[in-house]
């Protein structure tokens, strides 16, 4: 292995003696080369809009000219370059229809990895970005994604949401703002109007190109495609390779700049300049090898260099536990839970943070006690947090069924000043108290990105148990359907569901000495084996031994139906 190096020598002597004896006039390269990388944010936030997004990205392919070659990448967790650009429009359209959404948005690495996808023979290069929110969980900074797209314009099309980040991806380029699927394809025609135009415009003469880097960059300027990216995102982009502590990588985007400036290499070059590129290449290739770790050059191509963290390992576990949820269809409902908990922890996330205090807890009480302790410890940790999540959840159900008719009151009382639904519905969203306000909010943000609001309303219901709002939710379909005053409809549907509330109040206060007497007859005799087998043990040994072991496990039973019989007698008349 040690002998390896020395064989590179001759290798590279002869791919340089190959270059400089190769013919400089072939390397003129044919103009007008036009590619696309199409790049679709596929996190778990853009599951509302992701089927408008892939029928506009669809539209788009199809509208582009047969001379642009097309690439398709996808980013969430991970970035999947799902083609390098090409001509084939029905595999784009099929692996556009094939995009499903789960993750984070690793939207720097998306922009990096798009930038390297292009061929040397492309003469205009364009980047279609379309994310909803800011970047999580990428390895490359900002500033290492806006040095990488350099000479390439960058179209970004921001579906706008809370967590949206419009100076990251005006940094990028030029930014398009989309509030809703029909805006997400007006967007896309706006895109696919401008790359038309850039390839109807006359390409640059060669003289201005060649004579001065003043005179380039006029030309680039003047150039629909090359001066959005120049113009738009030029003052972070000329700081950042400067102050950036990655050598490695501004080396390498620095050589791509080079190469880009010198021109792409001509179709018919001569067979000396293919012998000694190959050459070149492959000396360089195994010198590589030996140099640098196969993961460590991975990373560099990303900026980073540093070893693996406990935050990648937690994210790691989390997408683990999130794709097990997943499969066992338990995803769905544990998030709907937590989001009428008002907890505002993903599923996956979320679940592995109890699972590790239930570990930690658990090897806490077996260094401390054992291992029945340790199990105990573990299962109450996670009966605990169960309780509590299930307990805020039926608060906030019961808060929002009690503030139902004051906000059936607001929404008359918006529609009779002349304010259509969905205004009623955002003044909802603005003046009503939790959990009302969180809620409807949730239900205009459905709306705007294509959902029928009717819909919406009905999964509302669903998710609070709300069985008064699937009457106001009839009530609205049926005067959609036939016409009247809705004011009035919602105004006695607000009177009816405020006088089913005042009856169920009255029968709570008359049930209140039955719950607690059956809460009192519940915990007595847990209370009185407690007392026992503090004050008299021996008498309380008898019964853990023979036949007071089955006397105390028929008590046990019959306590328990006893406990539900009286639970059920004592709420038969509440909600």
């Amino acid at each position: 292995m040690t002998r390896l190096p020395h064989l590179f020598v001759p290798i590279l002597l002869s791919g340089a003696l190959g270059i400089l004896a190769s013919p400089h006039a072939d390397a003129q390269a044919p103009v007008g080369n036009l590619e696309i990388m199409l790049a679709i944010d596929t996190s778990g936030s853009m599951r509302p809009a992701i089927e408008a997004a892939k029928s506009a990205a669809n539209e788009f392919v199809m509208s582009m000219p047969a001379e642009a070659a097309i690439g398709v990448e996808t980013f969430g967790d991970e970035v999947n370059v799902l083609t390098r650009p090409t001509g084939d429009r029905a595999l784009l359209v099929s692996l556009i229809n094939a995009i499903v959404t789960d993750g984070d948005t690793a939207l720097y690495d998306g922009v990096f990895i798009a930038s390297q996808q292009f061929t040397p023979a492309a003469e205009q290069k364009v980047i279609v970005l379309l994310s909803d929110g800011k970047d999580e969980g990428s390895m490359a900074p900002l500033e290492v994604a806006i040095a990488a797209v350099q000479g390439v314009h960058v179209e970004a099309i921001s579906l706008t949401t809370a967590d949206t980040d419009i100076t990251s991806l005006s940094a990028l380029g030029t930014v398009t703002s989309a509030d809703d699927a029909a805006g997400m394809s007006a967007a896309f025609v706006r895109v696919a109007d401008l790359v038309t135009h850039a390839v109807a415009a006359p390409p640059p003469t060669p003289a201005p190109t060649t004579a001065a880097p003043p005179t380039t960059a006029a030309t680039t300027t003047a150039a629909p495609t090359t001066a959005a990216p120049t113009t738009t995102a030029a003052p972070a982009a000329t700081a950042a390779p400067t102050t950036t502590p990655r050598p490695v990588l501004t080396s390498v985007v620095a050589a791509a700049a080079a190469i880009d400036d010198s021109g792409p290499p001509a179709a018919g070059a001569s067979a000396s300049m293919w012998l000694g590129a190959t050459g070149i290449f492959g000396g360089l290739f195994l010198c590589g090898l030996l140099v640098f770790p196969r993961r460590r050059v991975s990373q560099a191509r990303l900026g980073t260099n540093k070893p693996r963290s406990v935050s990648e390992m937690g994210k790691r576990t989390v997408s683990a536990v999130d794709q097990a949820l997943e499969r066992h269809g338990k995803r769905t409902d544990l998030a709907t839970a937590l989001v009428v908990a008002d907890i505002s922890t993903p599923p996956g996330e979320f679940l592995a943070t109890v699972a590790a205090v239930a570990v930690v807890g658990g090897l806490a009480g077996f260094l401390l006690a054992g291992p029945l302790i340790a199990l105990l410890v573990a299962t109450t940790v996670c009966l605990c947090v169960w309780f509590y999540v299930r307990r805020t959840r039926a608060k906030r159900q019961a808060l929002f069924f009690d503030q139902l008719p004051d906000v059936l009151q607001l929404v008359t009382s918006a529609l009779r000043t002349g304010f259509g639904l969905t205004q009623a519905l955002d003044a909802v969203a603005e003046e009503a108290e939790e959990p009302s306000r969180s809620q409807f909010a949730h239900v205009l943000v459905e709306a705007r990105l294509g959902r029928d609001l009717s819909e919406a309303m009905r999964a509302l219901a669903k998710r609070m148990n709300c069985e008064d709002l699937q009457w106001v939710v009839a009530a609205i379909d049926i005067n959609r359907d036939t016409g009247g005053n809705l004011s009035e409809i919602l105004n006695t549907v607000s009177a009816t569901i405020r006088e089913r509330q005042r009856m169920a109040r009255q029968a709570d206060t008359l049930t209140a000495e039955g719950r607690m007497s059956a809460r009192i007859l519940t915990a007595m005799p847990l209370g009185m084996a407690l007392w026992q087998w503090r004050t008299n043990p021996d008498t309380f040994a008898l019964l853990l031994h023979g036949g007071g072991r089955v006397a105390l496990i028929i008590g046990a039973i019959l306590m328990l139906l006893g406990t539900v019989w009286v639970r059920r007698i004592a709420t038969s008349l509440s909600r």
